[in-house]
């Protein structure tokens, strides 16, 4: 599926559009390339370390109620 990108300028006074840059039809690649693709994530949740991360919450909850 392809988009349509026109480019213009508001002039924030009058609110007056102009069009910068002339209609083009842009066709998306079927993979993205390796410099757009977001990195794997290594959040606790998504690496698999959540266990770890709610005891060390609940030691600090401990800690703050000095249920030591």
């Amino acid at each position: 599926m392809a988009m349509t990108i026109a480019v213009y300028h508001v002039n924030p006074e009058t609110g007056a559009r102009t069009q910068v840059r002339e209609k083009c039809t842009v066709k998306p690649l079927e993979v993205p390339e390796m410099t757009s693709a977001l990195p794997p994530c290594s959040c606790p949740r998504c690496v698999g370390d959540t266990v770890q991360l709610y005891a060390k919450v609940r030691e600090a909850n401990r800690r703050s109620r000095r249920e030591l």
